[in-house]
């Protein structure tokens, strides 16, 4: 397996660490819920906008690779709108 499908898995994975520190802001109260909301957000919308740009150059040089590159862009797609717009709604 070539180097940028092992990054991608890795953008994606820290996107998920950015998810777990969500989570954790709405189990604690105070500045380190306010703390833990902004590191979560930092970290998972730059995990999973630079797997959506890791995912865009895989599909362009590496053709065998296309449909998984475009099914893990897809899965970063919803789960990066999952997690912004509950937080934009009223």
């Amino acid at each position: 397996m070539s180097w940028l499908p092992r990054l991608q898995i890795a953008l994606f994975g820290v996107g998920i660490v950015g998810m777990l520190f969500l989570i954790f802001s709405h189990w604690e109260s105070g500045w380190s819920s306010i703390a833990h909301f902004a590191w979560g957000m930092v970290i998972s919308v730059g995990g999973f906008l630079l797997s959506l740009i890791v995912s865009g150059v895989t599909a362009i040089f590496q053709p065998r690779l296309r449909k998984v590159s475009i099914w893990i862009a897809a899965v970063s797609l919803l789960i990066l709108l999952g997690l912004v717009l509950p937080w934009r709604m009223p």
